[in-house]
């Protein structure tokens, strides 16, 4: 009787201890996994940040032809990331609708020259009769494109004053109206808006020649 008791207590011994080492286990998994959720929590965004700067650094690589001006032949695509991709046609312009902002494109490649903020021109069509004559020479069917870069401090000319059809630099109210060579009407700015002269084949825009004085602001470049 008494070595079954004994063995009972023996039973209860193990018990006891089987019941106390678990929770230490327990405890012991419990404190690796709170580790390795740390681990994650820091692993996680440093990877994210990594990664996330290496596909930026991917995007603003830009080749050197497109941070070139336009070049003769160069095409043109919109300047909106979300537009941009088809090329324009003479016929996506309406007469007197508000200057539309392009960049242009190397039709051997098919590469935006986007690179560099000098490359954003304006375009629009604009009626024939009321160009001056060395505004008609640089247009053809009507459209014009001049640099969007303001000569005064270099915002870009958005605003389009539709009663006197004229463009407006929003920074500063510099005027300068397209219908007769991007001339200044008004405002701060020192001297015209650049003009490029254009032609067409198969209904799309092409750059004919180079601008027709130095794109940017301030004082020229030496």
């Amino acid at each position: 009787m008494k070595e079954q008791n004994n063995n009972k207590h023996d039973d209860i011994e193990q018990t006891a201890c089987c019941g106390c080492a678990q929770p230490n286990q327990n405890k012991g998994t419990d404190f690796k996994r709170r580790n390795l959720l740390k681990y994650l929590a820091l692993a996680i965004p440093a990877v994210n940040y990594f990664s996330g700067n290496l596909a930026l650094a991917a995007i603003k690589k830009k080749s050197p032809e497109s941070m070139l001006p336009p070049q003769v032949g160069d095409r043109f695509t919109y300047f909106s990331k979300r537009l941009q991709g088809p090329l324009i046609k003479i016929s996506d312009l309406i007469e007197l609708d508000k200057q539309v902002l392009v960049v242009p494109v190397d039709p051997k490649t098919g590469e935006v020259r986007d690179g560099s903020r000098y490359n954003q021109i304006l375009i629009q069509k604009l009626s024939m009769v009321s160009l001056s004559q060395d505004t008609q020479a640089l247009s053809v069917d009507g459209i014009v494109a001049y640099s969007a870069i303001c000569t005064h401090a270099g915002c870009p000319v958005t605003a389009w004053v539709e009663e006197d059809e004229n463009y407006m630099c929003p920074c500063h109210q510099s005027v300068f109206d397209p219908k007769d060579g991007g001339g200044v009407v008004s405002g701060p700015a020192p001297r015209k808006l650049p003009a490029l002269a254009l032609t067409t084949e198969n209904d799309e825009l092409v750059v004919a020649a180079e601008f027709n004085s130095w794109i940017g602001f301030g004082k020229p470049p030496r």
